[in-house]
């Protein structure tokens, strides 16, 4: 069964079991920037042909990040029960910043059914695509917001026990980090907790998340940004994209210190350690047996960072803050 888009291309739908899907995309005009071509679902065709009819060419990636055992909910589940016990999430609010579609808005919903959820996003496109699976998966505690702008948050959102921010910060240019930063540490309730996750570490020697470049993390912005411009394998950069465009991808990801330093006012931020060991065992937790030698001693290193300089330098940052104590 296919769902044809005019202009764009067809959406092939093909059974695989009871209640799952696989998807292809055959767009109509072969240099189409598609980031995902093939994927499995159990959602309904119906909702396909809604998100098709909204983004073609993010039919894949939005199904693939609405998966309940997929990698966005597997990153937020692991990161909040490595800090808390399922029962604090109880009679909570959690804010999920920067949302996008809401995968994880969704996932999290689903995971703390006691909980209310709001996700929040600008782009009114992102929060459509996620009303339309919202409805699909009826989890009457969530809650899909479209934010007025970038530097404000919709009157009477309220305060919240708990933020999320993943993939969010490497995303905001850096006038914006000190800006909208404070905005959400305002909205966040003493005690509460700020988690950063997927956003890529500053000087990690790769650039994984925006060029898949070596090096080009320790290179002055003029000379990284031709780096970006003449030797990246990604198709959505290129000469004609500006500096800031490279920021908004996400080029300098950021740090420990960077996010600290954001969060400055009457409450005093505090990184905190998860509930058993610390952040260099949660890091090696997270790694696959292979080399388990190596990692291990990895995780040494990282955990002497940890306690000497206050950041553990992995690939992506990965935080947990608390509202502590006044300032």
């Amino acid at each position: 069964m296919d769902i044809r888009c005019a202009a764009e291309g067809v959406v092939e739908i093909g059974p695989i079991d009871a209640g799952r899907s696989r998807i292809t995309l055959n767009p109509l005009d072969p240099a189409l920037f598609i980031p995902v071509r093939s994927c499995e679902t159990t959602l309904s065709r119906e909702v396909i042909e809604r998100i098709a009819r909204i983004s073609f060419p993010w039919v894949c990636d939005t199904l693939n990040r609405h998966d309940f055992d997929g990698y966005v909910m597997e990153v937020v589940r692991s990161q909040m029960l490595a800090y808390f016990d399922h029962s604090n999430f109880a009679g909570k609010r959690i804010l999920d910043f920067g949302c996008g579609s809401g995968a994880s808005t969704l996932g999290m919903a689903a995971l703390f059914p006691e909980a209310e959820v709001v996700g929040l996003d600008l782009a009114a496109r992102n929060i459509e695509l996620g009303q339309t699976i919202l409805e699909y998966r009826k989890l009457g505690n969530a809650k899909l917001m479209v934010s007025p702008d970038g530097n404000s948050l919709p009157d009477g959102i309220g305060q919240f026990d708990f933020v999320m921010m993943s993939a969010v910060f490497e995303h905001l240019l850096p006038v914006e980090r000190k800006t909208v930063m404070p905005l959400v540490w305002s909205h966040l309730k003493p005690e509460g907790v700020l988690f950063i996750n997927q956003t890529p570490y500053r000087w990690f020697p790769y650039a994984h998340h925006s060029t898949e470049l070596w090096g080009i993390n320790y290179l002055p912005d003029s000379l990284a940004h031709r780096m970006a411009s003449w030797f990246t394998r990604r198709i959505q950069h290129g000469p004609e994209f500006t500096w800031e465009d490279e920021l908004r991808g996400g080029i300098r990801g950021g740090t420990e210190w960077e996010v600290l330093s954001c969060l400055r006012g009457e409450w005093k931020p505090a990184v905190i350690q998860p509930k058993t060991g610390d952040r260099a065992s949660y890091w090696l937790s997270s790694t696959s047996s292979r080399h388990a030698g190596m990692k291990r001693a990895v995780a040494g290193f990282f955990r002497l960072c940890d306690r000497t300089l206050g950041t553990v330098p992995s690939m992506n940052l990965d935080m947990a803050i608390r509202k502590s104590k006044r300032a």
